[in-house]
């Protein structure tokens, strides 16, 4: 029998996403049993010996240190967090449930079952634009505070800045803009959460003014590159992102923004077919469907 530990938090509603996802195993997934453990264990004891795997939601409240500590162990990670389709928390919702990740990143082929049954029709993919349909600005967003502890890229922002600084004209540097996450999540060095920081100017700008005025997309691990590429923008993207597999790359930028690569459509349609098979509702979390599909399709 393998052994699955769910850890969950204080905070009530991903308490009860990791309850649902332990209890499914239990119930329906045979050759596994799954143990509702709370972060305080871990952060006084560590990890268990002679365990299998982890599950939990989120890198806030000591659930990065656990999967930092996981990975370390080699121990196959269950991570749960917003969906890259029809993201938030209210009504029947989704999430993105990864295995050993903290995005899918890859491209698999499957096929558009998933995609068409649920997301395309409020998910458009519109056409590719070329560089004259395209907006003006190099948009930049930057990882938040936590994720630069979670994966130490405290300089990721800064060393992007000056690659730009080197590489454009003076005239397209001008053009750079960053976009900082709206409600940001704040850690100390040691990880410790202390709070949200509210950033006015990504709450008083719209994220969809921002992207119509985008002639390119760079990000790190951020849900908005997403968004980009289904408008039609090209992104430059890190390997933490799930655009990754339909990143240029920056030096690409070294020939403009008007570079014809840029020109070259990516395989749209074949990433979002994927990650309709990577995030799932809570009723098919319940029955086992989300852990056999998981472990089935991300290998």
């Amino acid at each position: 029998m393998k052994t699955l530990i769910s850890y969950i938090t204080d905070k009530q509603l991903t308490a009860e996403i990791v309850s649902i996802f332990s209890n499914a195993v239990n119930t329906h997934i045979k050759g596994w049993q799954s143990e509702i453990v709370h972060i305080n264990n871990f952060l006084k004891n560590g990890i268990p010996a002679n365990i299998d795997a982890i599950a939990t939601q989120g890198i806030l409240r000591g659930t990065g240190h656990l999967l930092k500590e996981a990975a370390n162990k080699n121990l196959d990670r269950y991570y749960i967090d917003h969906a890259y389709f029809n993201g938030g928390y209210k009504d029947d919702f989704w999430l993105r449930i990864s295995k050993n990740k903290h995005t899918v990143n890859n491209l698999k082929k499957v096929t558009n079952f998933r995609w068409e049954k649920f997301f395309s029709q409020d998910n458009s993919i519109m056409p590719w634009r070329s560089f004259s349909e395209r907006g003006n600005n190099i948009l930049i967003i930057p990882p938040t505070n936590a994720i630069c502890w979670y994966f130490n890229e405290n300089d990721w922002e800064k060393n992007i800045i000056n690659f730009l600084k080197v590489t454009l004209s003076s005239k397209d540097f001008k053009k750079v803009k960053i976009r900082a996450k709206p409600n940001e999540p704040i850690v100390d060095s040691k990880g410790i959460y202390i709070g949200l920081k509210e950033n006015e100017e990504a709450k008083n700008i719209s994220l969809e003014d921002d992207l119509n005025e985008a002639s390119i997309v760079i990000a790190y691990n951020s849900q908005v590159a997403l968004d980009a590429v289904l408008k039609g923008i090209p992104v430059i993207v890190d390997k933490h992102n799930c655009c990754y597999s339909l990143s240029f790359k920056l030096s690409d930028l070294k020939y403009g923004l008007n570079n014809p690569i840029f020109e070259n459509e990516p395989k749209r349609e074949e990433l979002c077919k994927w990650l309709s098979y990577c995030q799932f509702k809570l009723e098919e979390i319940k029955s086992g469907l989300a852990w056999k599909t998981i472990n089935n399709f991300q290998i």
